[in-house]
């Protein structure tokens, strides 16, 4: 009996770490590259991954074009793409706008300082 209540604590366990496994893991890269591939021009590149917790299935996406970056919304099957702001409501928080401004470019490059003429 010991033996039989064992096993099925292994075998539970394993069940579950691998539930747990599969559970908020965002694709790779690569392939969430080849399923926007179809839609994006040739030069985007994906800049992050990540699950968006405001909804359950759905990852935050941001994809850089032409230096600019872009955040999109993929469902966990990448079947679905959603462009366009995600607002909560009750806070009136527009919550791609955050994303977009953590991952705006740094700034435009200084120019040199002009040389001083002497007097």
């Amino acid at each position: 009996m010991k033996h039989v209540r064992k096993s099925l604590s292994v075998g539970l366990g394993l069940v579950l770490v691998s539930l747990v496994a599969g559970c908020g893991v965002a694709p790779s890269k690569d392939k969430v590259s080849e399923a926007l591939k179809p839609i994006m021009p040739p030069n985007f590149s994906v800049k992050s991954i990540e699950k968006f917790s405001a909804l359950d299935g759905i990852y935050e996406v941001v994809v850089v074009i032409n230096d600019q970056p872009t955040v999109l919304y993929l469902d966990s099957k990448m079947k679905h793409v959603i462009s366009g702001s995600v607002v909560e409501i009750a806070s009136k928080k527009n919550l791609t706008y955050e994303t977009q401004m953590k991952n705006k470019p740094t700034g435009l490059p200084q120019a040199a300082p002009s040389p001083q003429k002497s007097k």
